[in-house]
């Protein structure tokens, strides 16, 4: 009996699964770009308040992602900021040439393909880590995003796409937000 239900369990995950991935967009994926990033610095407290200014910075990003068919994938994505400071024209005494983050993101990644472009939502978490003002800190939030994918080929495409990575309270109030440009290359 228990033979039974095993052998039963393993052909419907068997079956599912062949189902789900038989579709024509369903595979793994690779891409690399380039992110423009604003970072928006803010603080208050009972006694004090700051005033929001947005700065801008360079990143790298690299992403990989699967999609099961022509609806839904996942997707990871890494952003490196490669500049290093922040390029914000009334930085006093250099207080934010130290500025680094780097953030690691996982979503969820509902889309849908037309004959040469594919529009996609990002839904999911970022793990944002940050150095700036002598301090850094690490942490975890919401995030999502929108974007197209232009198909180039059948393996081949150009994304572009806005992120909004969060906000966190490690160091100020940092809200990160950027856009997306570069290229993938689907298996």
């Amino acid at each position: 009996m228990i033979m039974k239900k095993t052998a039963l369990a393993a052909l419907m995950v068997y079956s599912i699964g062949n189902t789900t991935l038989s579709a024509d967009n369903a595979g793994f994926y690779i891409g690399g770009g380039y992110a423009y990033t604003t970072v928006e610095f803010s603080a208050s407290s009972d006694w004090f308040d700051l005033p929001t200014f947005d700065a801008d910075t360079d990143s790298v990003i690299l992403l990989a992602g699967f999609d099961f068919n022509d609806y839904i994938g996942v997707e990871g994505r890494y952003y490196w900021n490669i500049t290093s400071g922040i390029k914000y024209e009334y930085n006093p005494f250099g207080l934010l040439d130290d500025y680094e983050a780097q953030s690691l993101a996982l979503y969820a990644k509902p889309q849908y393909n037309l004959d040469v472009i594919s529009f996609y939502g990002l839904l999911g978490f970022t793990m944002n880590s940050y150095t700036a003002l002598a301090q850094s800190g690490d942490e975890t939030i919401f995030s999502w995003g929108i974007g197209a994918n232009l198909i180039l080929t059948e393996s081949f495409g150009i994304f572009v796409d806005y992120t909004d990575l969060g906000e966190s309270d490690v160091i100020l109030t940092t809200g990160l937000s950027s856009w997306n440009f570069g290229l993938t290359y689907k298996f």
